[in-house]
């Protein structure tokens, strides 16, 4: 930044949009999959998204650690600590790249979901095929995160963008070839779904890359392929990004728990709720496009030591937010059972489905609060507490409140979403109080300053 002063909402809406378009684009790359591989038949369609689903569990820890990048990388940005900057990002390329390792010790549990989810031999051998080459993507996935939030947190979410609609380009043209055997390519069904993501990412990955080593980047943040371990400053890295991935593996496991106490509810509760379930996903993107907006300028303007206008960029970026939040509800209050009807047919489906769309019109704001200031605080490298509060209102609130309205409520499924209403508002309330409370604002100089040894990075005092 040449000039310290607080970001206006029409720079902050043009960070934003991009972040939103990069992110529907690999919305986008799901549902291109599923699409190709329903043209194959039943089995494989019940086992690739099911497969696909297990690799995401075995992600999301190392995404959420290597996404909060963004509260290093932009503190250092906003402190003019460039030179620190290439130290900091090569570390979170052995992060990266200890990803593989990891997740291939991951999937090695799925016999266990396979035998929960009771899948018949075929099924299970389609899914096996898919995760052993799938598996090769979770590199390429990280390095593409690590080097996107690179650019965020400059303020640049312009080049994570095109390179994510040149990913989601180039796995169409991949999918085709290698799934059907076109243009040239084999055959090779599922295996192919799979081969194709992992080269696309692959190409993102080096691409986003080479961009940054053969610009006036490389020279501006002193970049580098390799650099030794600082072991202080990767524990530093592990203490406040570790939390960060477990509370968004704790997320997508609240869900997981809702979907099972729905299961309950029969058939019918069920496709309603998969129903739902596929639009909240795109709901979702711009509270977290924002987030990432949020956790950029937060992070920046404590760099610069600037906690005023920090607070002011929250304040902004909040406010934008929850109002696109707010709008993104109206049509699902209004029109909820018209939304339903593109989904399915069966009317008793489409009627609780288009209840469901009622409460999701409601906790919009409340959603896009609690991601907002999760984000913000993350980007102060306050990330313990906002974890242990996420995890104590999904044991607290989400699961007993969604088992028992589904009990009380008329239908059951309407029950157990207020039930996931009640954990938004209970999330956002207990977002507001950290917020509030500026403790998170002493969190990098919490501990001594041979804790972040040689990054450079500048503390809040």
């Amino acid at each position: 930044m040449t000039t310290i002063s607080p970001p206006s909402y029409g720079n902050i809406l043009r960070f934003a949009i991009p972040l939103i378009l990069g992110l529907i684009t690999t919305a986008l790359n799901t549902l291109i999959d599923t699409f190709f591989i329903g043209q194959l038949g039943t089995a494989q369609l019940a086992a690739v998204p099911l497969a696909a689903s297990v690799y995401f569990i075995g992600l999301v820890l190392l995404a959420g650690v290597l996404h909060n990048s963004i509260a290093f990388i932009a503190r250092a940005f906003g402190a003019k600590e460039y030179h620190n900057i290439g130290v900091i990002l090569a570390h979170y390329q052995w992060l990266a790249l200890l990803g593989l390792p990891l997740l291939g010790l991951f999937i090695q549990s799925w016999p266990l979901f396979s035998a929960i989810a009771r899948l018949d031999a075929v099924v299970d051998g389609y899914a096996w095929i898919y995760l052993k080459i799938r598996m090769w993507d979770v590199v390429f996935s990280l390095l593409l995160m690590v080097y996107s939030s690179f650019y965020q947190s400059l303020g640049n979410s312009r080049l994570p963008m095109l390179v994510a609609i040149g990913i989601l380009f180039m796995n169409v043209v991949l999918d085709y070839g290698l799934i059907f055997g076109k243009l040239g390519m084999p055959a090779l069904g599922v295996a192919g779904s799979a081969l194709a993501t992992v080269l696309a990412q692959a190409l993102g990955a080096l691409t986003i890359i080479i961009i940054s080593f053969v610009s006036t980047t490389r020279t501006d943040f002193k970049l580098r392929i390799f650099t030794p371990l600082d072991i202080g400053l990767l524990k530093n890295i592990l203490r406040i990004g570790l939390p960060k991935g477990i509370g968004d593996c704790i997320e997508v496991l609240t869900w997981v728990g809702l979907f099972l106490i729905v299961g309950r509810l029969g058939e019918v509760a069920l496709a309603a709720n998969n129903i739902g379930i596929q639009v909240i996903h795109l709901l979702f993107l711009p509270g977290a496009a924002v987030g990432t907006v949020a956790a950029s300028y937060m992070a920046r303007f404590l760099g610069a030591g600037r906690l005023d206008l920090a607070r002011v960029a929250i304040a902004r970026t909040l406010k934008m937010g929850l109002t696109y939040m707010g709008i993104l509800g109206i049509p699902f209050w209004f029109f909820g059972e018209s939304i339903a009807g593109w989904f399915s047919a069966d009317e008793a489906v489409i009627y609780q489905a288009g209840l469901v769309f009622k409460v999701m019109a409601l906790f919009q704001i409340f959603d896009g609060m609690g991601m907002i200031l999760r984000s913000a605080l993350g980007g102060a490298g306050d990330t313990l507490v906002p974890t242990l509060l996420l995890l104590g209102c999904a044991v607290g609130v989400m699961f007993p409140a969604a088992a028992l309205l589904s009990r009380l409520v008329e239908p059951g499924l309407v029950g157990a979403w207020l039930g996931a209403f009640a954990y938004m508002v209970t999330l956002a309330a207990m977002m507001i109080y950290r917020y509030r409370s500026d403790k998170w604002i002493v969190i990098f100089s919490k501990r001594e300053t041979d804790t972040i040894p040689s990054s450079g990075i500048a503390s809040v005092k």
